[in-house]
């Protein structure tokens, strides 16, 4: 696969309970969505940034031929949430309580940001999750249990990860990005770090989906964790932005999507506000 592909999906069974993964180019930044399919219901994970790949994805989701139960929404990016309005606002979307507010403040000046540069390629409005979900809790889905968690102070402020105990799978989204650049727009190295390590220490979860990426095992993980450390290191020398990228892309010149850099440079080196 390279990143000339228009759009990837991977499948894997886990006696009868099967998880789909989406995988946007690698010049789109290596979006991954997920489905999660049981015997009756389908649950999405994330909905894409661009309409035409958000559009894909339940062309794709419905091809399956089951009812979608409900959309996860993982944290308020806008790369995880703009589909919801061009691509999904007749279903039930769920998120954190918390990140409902995120969305709701900051998306409309998200879609002014980028509709320069995107024009009708992305919404023209927010759609925001109207189900909230609370930390430390947990539901049995179709049969399937889902354990909801907060991560705070890693990619973004906060993020929802999601456990699926009876197969081993761990919903990370952002928290990992798997062969690809990271966004390291928040600059919060040492709690993302924490965070991994928290992943590498759950017995049991080998299968992990990121929000950037093909789904991977915990080796991945620490790579991640790897390359944390080196940006942290490279970014206590207070580098220019541009040197910044040149020196990480120079220690990983095999990872994908290095328009990354691009997209958070801004965020990391103060020149524009959050999110």
């Amino acid at each position: 696969m390279t990143s000339q592909n228009s759009t990837s999906t991977i499948v894997k069974d886990f006696n009868g309970v099967k998880v789909h993964t989406f995988l946007a180019p690698y010049e789109a930044a290596a979006n991954a969505t997920h489905i999660i399919e049981t015997e009756n219901k389908l649950v999405l994970i994330d909905t894409h940034f661009l309409t035409p790949l958000a559009q894909a994805f339940k062309g794709y989701a419905l091809s399956l031929n089951k009812p979608i139960d409900r959309i996860f929404i993982s944290h308020g990016h806008p790369d995880h949430y703009f589909g919801l309005a061009s691509a999904f606002s007749e279903y039930a979307a769920f998120t954190l309580q918390g990140i409902d507010k995120v969305i709701a403040e900051w998306g409309p000046q998200m879609i002014k940001n980028q509709k320069p540069m995107f024009g009708d390629l992305i919404p023209n409005e927010v759609v925001v999750p109207k189900h909230t979900l609370m930390p430390n809790t947990e539901e049995v889905i179709d049969g399937l249990t889902y354990q909801y968690e907060l991560v705070e102070g890693a990619e973004s402020e906060a993020q929802l990860l999601i456990k699926l105990p009876q197969i081993g799978v761990i919903i990370a989204q952002d928290l990992v990005y798997s062969g690809v650049h990271l966004w390291l727009g928040m600059g919060w190295f040492d709690k993302w770090i924490s965070e991994l390590e928290n992943v590498l220490k759950a017995d049991g979860y080998n299968y992990i989906l990121a929000g950037h990426g093909l789904p991977c095992g915990k080796d991945e993980v620490m790579n991640c964790i790897y390359y944390l450390k080196i940006a942290k290191e490279l970014y206590s020398e207070n580098p220019t932005a541009e040197e910044f990228k040149t020196q990480l892309l120079a220690k990983y010149p095999y990872r994908e999507s290095p328009m990354m850099f691009d997209m958070y440079l801004g965020f990391l080196f103060g020149q524009m506000s959050s999110h």
